[in-house]
């Protein structure tokens, strides 16, 4: 992004790069997660749940991308070493559970981490309408599609079980 583009951002930019950097180090960790919990789900329901959480990782990490791109336009530089992920982000790692076969337990833990995403979406928007509008844009959609994953989630727990 050049000068212009940066200097119509009604917003203490440096401040918005951290709140970015933020959401970029929970997707990092929210991809991370989901991968690793695809790779160890066992039990009656964990191929299919694998699956899904494989879509879920790649959506993550397309996400954290997208963070990326707008910290980079904006002049600031994403964290690069994966031992900062989690001192950076808004929620600490949650591991897989121990047992791999408990998918309602992990679904849970999913949904937990959505809904952290969808608080830190929505924070971001408010904080940006109006006063910057491409972030605005980047933290709806985001928004929009962390919205529709913790939905998803609910659906595979049914209704007694939310």
């Amino acid at each position: 992004m050049g000068t212009t583009g940066r200097a119509v951002v009604d917003l203490n930019v440096e401040e918005l790069i951290a709140d970015l950097r933020r959401a970029y180090l929970d997707e990092l960790l929210a991809f991370y997660s989901y991968w690793i919990t695809a790779a160890v789900a066992e039990g009656f329901h964990g191929e299919e749940l694998a699956e899904h959480f494989k879509e879920e990782a790649a959506e993550e990490l397309g996400h954290a991308r997208k963070l990326a791109e707008r910290i980079l336009e904006l002049g600031g530089n994403p964290v690069v070493h994966p031992k900062e992920w989690e001192a950076g982000a808004h929620a600490p790692w949650t591991a897989p559970r121990a047992n791999w076969a408990d998918a309602d337990g992990m679904i849970q833990d999913q949904i937990k981490a959505e809904a952290g995403a969808i608080r830190a979406y929505n924070a971001l928007a408010k904080k940006t309408f109006g006063k910057d509008p491409i972030t605005y844009k980047l933290a709806t959609e985001l928004l929009e599609d962390e919205v529709g994953h913790e939905e998803f989630l609910e659906n595979l727990l049914g209704p007694q079980r939310k």
